[in-house]
């Protein structure tokens, strides 16, 4: 049995045996809450800067909030559609691989995909963490957004960052599915595709 952080950096650099671990562990549903409520805490930390600094979201809202206190008001939601999004993946992955003829529990891929998907989240926290924090030492966000629109390394990193990201919760949530429902390969893959389409739909509704 491991530490917290012991599964979150063999999550880093060996998920799969740290998968393997973690469904032995008696605890491992409250291992990986702990790892939902860890990247929760930090992006509301880091929305809090947001709304502190003034920033205005980037992009359209699905929730009818003003632009100018959108950032207020996610430091109140931010953590809980993090564990709305863990939920839903987690349910929705273990009934697809009641389809693809899987053989573990909702428990089970429930606390792997904790893990699966909030380290990926802690790459994308970094950057723009660091954002706020430049922010509230007096850079303005207008000349950040016009940086990152034109074509050249900001928007490069932008991209690239978040596309990252994206990509290595696909290959940790395939590896969660593949540790806690042992199917073959390519009924993995589609359930890893659907289920982490389903935390990002989440994300891409709420989070801004």
């Amino acid at each position: 049995m491991k530490s917290f952080w012991g599964y979150f950096l063999g999550t880093i650099f060996k998920p799969r045996a740290t998968f393997r671990t973690l469904l032995a562990d008696p605890k491992h549903v409250s291992k990986s809450f702990k790892a939902v409520l860890f990247i929760g805490i930090l992006y509301t930390i880091t929305v809090a800067g947001l709304a502190v600094s003034g920033a205005l979201i980037s992009a359209p809202a699905f929730l009818n909030l003003q632009p100018e206190n959108y950032y207020f008001w996610e430091m109140f939601f931010a953590a809980p559609v993090v564990f709305l999004g863990w939920i839903l993946a987690a349910g929705f992955g273990h009934l697809l691989s009641r389809w693809g003829k899987g053989a573990g529990t909702f428990e089970g891929t429930l606390a792997a995909l904790g893990f699966a998907v909030t380290v990926p989240q802690f790459l994308t926290w970094i950057p723009e963490t660091i954002f706020v924090i430049l922010l509230l030492l007096g850079m303005k966000q207008e000349a950040f957004m016009e940086r990152t629109a034109q074509p050249g390394f900001w928007q490069t990193f932008v991209i690239a960052y978040q596309a990252v990201a994206v990509f290595w919760m696909f290959i940790l949530v395939i590896t969660a599915i593949i540790a806690s429902q042992k199917m073959r390969w390519w009924r993995t893959l589609l359930v890893g595709l659907f289920t982490t389409a389903v935390f990002m739909a989440v994300m891409i509704i709420f989070i801004r």
